[in-house]
């Protein structure tokens, strides 16, 4: 098993520091870990540990890479004495996982996970809204809701299953009854008569609204739903005082998103270590 110098070898660039300092990206860093902590670290079983400038987490899943996770703060917490740190972490699990890395806070950091054998899971555009709102939707031919009985959040995890094509270990995590009390966090629904078709989560963190897993069913798409679900969100976090929204995009839903008046900001990447360290776990 090829291990990770322990050296104090530390990733650092003037150019991630400056863009560490851009106020708009650091908050949208602690609202996507804020998704994160509330969904996955404080589920029964997830393990949590904090080190210098970073935090490892993991969900209690062991095949959750988009969950378990190094995540580190600034530049100067990514260093080989962390991927050291994270490895061992991981291993008693026997857990896939991943570095969480937003660029342009972490410019050169992608290029230094791959001089140490780290590839890219997957990536996705970091959007922000900040106004203005859009019109005012129409609800005549479907019902938002926000869900506020158990019966709802299993419309939540039904629909998630299946725009997602995920499985109940990430469902069963993001929508869960301890949230119906929590003001912070809201599970949206659209009904198109008695069914189920759309589905969002919102996560508060101070003035700013995360926009987490908004889908569509299969059979229902392309008819308007998520759209009169993001107005019907935007207008409910203006109402509640959040001046900023934020979401990581898919291709499919990018230029919806950007028509509301979303813009980049950045990008946040998923880096996943050597084949090697978990090879022999069982995995490959």
């Amino acid at each position: 098993m090829r291990r990770l110098s322990i050296e104090p070898d530390r990733f650092s660039g003037g150019e991630a520091s400056a863009a560490a300092s851009d106020s708009l990206l650091a908050q949208a860093q602690t609202c996507v870990e804020d998704f994160y902590r509330r969904m996955f670290r404080t589920w029964p079983g997830a393990i949590t540990r904090q080190g210098p400038g970073y935090t490892l987490s993991f969900s209690g899943d062991p095949a959750l890479t988009g969950a378990n996770h190094l995540w580190p703060y600034t530049p100067t917490g990514l260093s080989d004495a962390a991927l050291c740190e994270a490895e061992a972490f991981f291993r008693v699990y026997r857990a896939l996982w991943s570095v969480v890395l937003i660029e342009p806070l972490f410019a050169a950091a992608g290029d230094w996970l791959r001089q140490r054998g780290y590839t890219l899971r997957w990536d996705a555009p970091l959007l922000a809204w900040d106004g203005p709102l859009p019109p005012a939707p129409s609800t005549e031919r479907a019902a938002v809701v926000r869900a506020s009985t158990a019966h709802h959040l299993a419309d939540v995890r039904q629909v998630m299953e299946e725009a997602f094509l995920s499985g109940s270990e990430v469902s069963r995590r993001v929508a869960r009854e301890e949230h119906l009390a929590d003001p912070d966090v809201a599970h949206y629904l659209v009904y198109a008569g008695p069914d189920a078709v759309a589905c969002a989560t919102v996560v508060r963190h101070n003035d700013m609204g995360g926009v987490w897993n908004v889908g569509t069913r299969r059979g229902f798409r392309r008819r308007g739903y998520a759209t009169l679900l993001m107005q019907i969100i935007l207008h409910d976090l203006a109402a509640w005082g959040c001046t900023c929204s934020i979401l990581m995009a898919s291709p499919s839903g990018e230029p919806l998103y950007l028509k509301l008046g979303y813009r980049p900001i950045g990008r946040i990447c998923y880096m996943g270590p050597p084949d090697d360290l978990t090879r022999w776990w069982g995995f490959a």
